[in-house]
């Protein structure tokens, strides 16, 4: 068996520019483990020096175009090779005035000609020796700050943990302990023997509604802590994937209007209307991410996408809501902690929701991932899980899945959607003044109509209206003036624009004069309902 060959340890350089001085030189410095570079001129010396890290450098005084002088003081002036030592040979080294010139230049030593083996090998020994040293203290050295950076990461890690354990712990305490008191609260209101049947069923209520929530937060916690464990149960059923999205809209878009914003669902592809999967964790996925999503944003809306590629079922969700820092994403799927503390304190939440997703995710052979992010711009999160296409399963196409929605949304306009809803419309032709009314009064709005800008001025701040429906083009005062007045004058509430002209310009323009929404003529009655349906009050 051959031993492998040991790479050289130490390197030395040695410059004469007569190849047979080279030959000697190297003989007497030749040992296991040492490895000799041999140069005839300062230039190829300088060529080498870039690449190897010589612990000598012994160097031949008299050489044509580059000395040993000359070379010497270039090693000096480089990073690299300003501290390697530096031996001169020479035959003129007893003159004083030479010798000093060559301690100048950086020279260590000195080697008379004829060489001395003994002489050359004994300084070469000594500056190997103390190059082993310098080596041997630097990578202790290396190896000290290692250390210390490691402690010093992991103690930043620690406190950081218990940072984040601490906010988690008291999080969770306001999450528990706001339901409970809220339970706890009006059981005893209950207890009250002159209480009224109705003002009972509100208790009733209230202490349900806040069961709920608090079932949901230990349903989390025990989740989170089977899926850390290992033993989440996943319990694969087929079911009809287009019934879960149908109900899931209908139950997002009520969220989504409750906070005057928009909820969408399309798909990108054509899915499976079968589908072999977890039904309930599907569902909390979907929940807590576009749940989140709505949460966090408060203008513009969500929208829910989904695609299949077989064997993926993907679902990406796109938001214009508080957006999320590169901070803050290095702490998005941890277990403590929402984006930070100040997050939960305004919206609440004990920050389990996306760690549990992604956790429910991969358990059902997929991933969650934060695609991007801007601040005050709004996120994109996409998950996906594994769903082979079944041999029984039709594939839906956009149009299907959209008809189904509309079905199952269609129930909510029969004449209460828009029940309570106050709303000043400002029209200056009769006829449209008419139509419009009959449209809203049907839905169970209650309407007031004036016919130009200065009347809806002085309507709108004098009486309480949830939202106004304001033409563009009328005598007087036109809606653009009208609407910078308001504005001015500090009026906050919705107000949509009625425009004959679809142009982007024209958008744009209403955007400026301080329009929350715009509509185009001829209306129609589907999105006028659909547009005044998301400023109808929570309280309705």
């Amino acid at each position: 068996m051959e031993l492998p060959v040991l790479k050289p340890k130490f390197e030395i350089l040695i410059v004469d520019d007569v190849k047979d001085n080279l030959l000697a030189l190297n003989a007497i410095l030749e040992r296991d483990d040492v490895k000799v570079y041999q140069a005839l001129s300062g230039t190829l010396a300088l060529e080498m020096m870039l690449e190897h890290d010589f612990c000598l450098a012994i160097l031949d005084v008299r050489m044509p175009g580059m000395s040993g002088f000359q070379l010497a003081e270039f090693m000096r002036g480089s990073k690299k090779t300003k501290n390697v030592p530096i031996i001169f040979v020479t035959a003129t080294a007893k003159e004083q005035n030479f010798s000093f010139k060559g301690y100048e230049r950086g020279a260590v030593d000195f080697l008379l000609k004829p060489l001395d083996t003994q002489a050359v090998q004994s300084k070469a020994n000594i500056f190997i020796e103390l190059f082993k040293q310098k080596k041997e203290l630097k990578d202790q050295l290396e190896t000290i700050a290692g250390l210390i950076e490691s402690l010093t990461n992991s103690k930043d890690a620690a406190e950081k943990a218990n940072i984040s354990k601490s906010q988690f712990l008291a999080n969770m305490s306001h999450e528990i302990r706001t339901p409970i008191g809220a339970i706890l609260g009006f059981a005893d209101l209950m207890k009250n023997p002159n209480n009224t049947a109705e003002e009972n069923q509100n208790y009733i209520g209230i202490v349900d509604r806040n069961s709920q929530q608090l079932l949901r937060l230990i349903d989390d916690i025990l989740d989170l802590t089977k899926a850390e464990a290992g033993w989440m149960a996943i319990d694969r059923i087929e079911f009809s994937l287009g019934d879960l999205l149908t109900e899931f809209n209908s139950i997002m878009t009520f969220k989504a209007e409750e906070k005057g914003i928009a909820f969408r669902l399309t798909t990108e592809t054509h899915i499976p209307d079968i589908v072999k999967t977890d039904n309930g964790r599907l569902r909390q996925i979907l929940n807590n991410i576009v749940g989140n999503a709505l949460k966090f944003t408060s203008k513009g809306g969500v929208e829910l996408k989904v695609a299949f590629e077989n064997p993926t079922l993907r679902f990406t969700i796109v938001d214009t809501g508080l957006g999320i820092s590169s901070e803050q994403e290095c702490r998005l799927f941890k277990p403590f902690g929402q984006a930070d503390s100040s997050t939960t304190r305004k919206f609440g939440g004990t920050g389990l929701g996306l760690v549990l997703s992604r956790r429910i995710s991969e358990a059902l052979g997929g991933k969650l991932e934060l695609v991007c992010s801007k601040q005050d711009v709004g996120s994109t999160f996409m998950f996906e899980i594994n769903s082979p296409l079944l041999p029984n399963a039709k594939m839906v196409g956009r149009d299907t899945l959209k008809t189904m929605i509309s079905e199952a949304v269609e129930y909510r306009k029969d004449g209460s959607f828009l029940k309570g809803l106050k709303v000043l419309v400002v029209e200056d032709s009769p006829d449209n003044q008419i139509l419009i009314h009959m449209y809203l009064e049907k839905e169970g709005a209650e309407v007031t109509v004036v016919s130009d800008g200065s009347q809806a001025v002085k309507n709108a701040l004098t009486d309480e209206f949830d939202v106004v429906l304001m033409d563009i083009q009328m005598p007087v005062l036109d809606g653009h003036e009208a609407t910078k007045i308001l504005r001015t004058a500090k009026f906050m509430k919705p107000i949509v624009a009625l425009t004959a002209h679809a142009f982007k310009e024209e958008q744009e323009k209403c955007t400026a004069s301080g329009f929350t929404d715009f509509l185009t003529k001829p209306i129609k009655r589907s999105v006028l309902i659909d547009v005044l349906s998301k400023y109808v009050p929570a309280s309705n």
